[in-house]
């Protein structure tokens, strides 16, 4: 009897500690993100990372360039100066074109759910992907996001998009 209390103290001990361990230390999912993770998302989904720092207002960012040469940024959104971490993602990439009309008849045909288009001004065409981490995301899942916003934004680059 001794042994079986020893063991369901034992237990629950561990179940306390591992209920107030935050979800980022008990496995693959993340709450809200730092440099380091996002960094390592961007290698294993092949992105050679450019730069990365904190911003003046405390927004994380870390730039990255695929293999084929495509620039993009993310940024943080909605995060903790003391902890250097942030509750959202924006995935940003920027393509210039021949004029403003150009980039207003580019954003009306690009067609695609997962981003988002707008004309940034000074001919730019700018494509976003926003990913929210409330609740939680797991690792794999963020590598996808990224590889999403990556594959239309490198077609849309080439002149694709519609």
């Amino acid at each position: 009897m001794k042994h079986r209390v020893r063991t369901l103290a034992v237990t629950g001990a561990f179940l306390l500690a591992t209920a107030a361990t935050p979800a980022v230390a008990q496995g693959n999912l993340l709450n809200d993100w730092g440099i380091d993770d996002l960094k390592q998302a961007f290698t294993n989904v092949g992105v050679t990372v450019t730069d990365s720092g904190v911003e003046d207002s405390g927004a994380l960012y870390v730039a990255g360039k695929t293999a084929e040469g495509m620039k993009f940024l993310a940024y943080g959104t909605v995060c903790s100066d003391a902890l250097r971490r942030c509750k959202g993602l924006n995935l940003s990439a920027g393509f210039t074109q021949d004029s403003n009309a150009e980039v207003d008849r580019r954003v009306k045909e690009i067609d695609r759910m997962a981003i988002g288009v707008r004309n940034g001004g000074e001919n730019s065409l700018d494509v976003n992907r926003y990913i929210i981490f409330d609740d939680g995301i797991t690792r794999k899942n963020l590598e996808m996001n990224i590889q999403v916003f990556l594959d239309i934004s490198e077609d849309i680059w080439s002149g694709g998009g519609t």
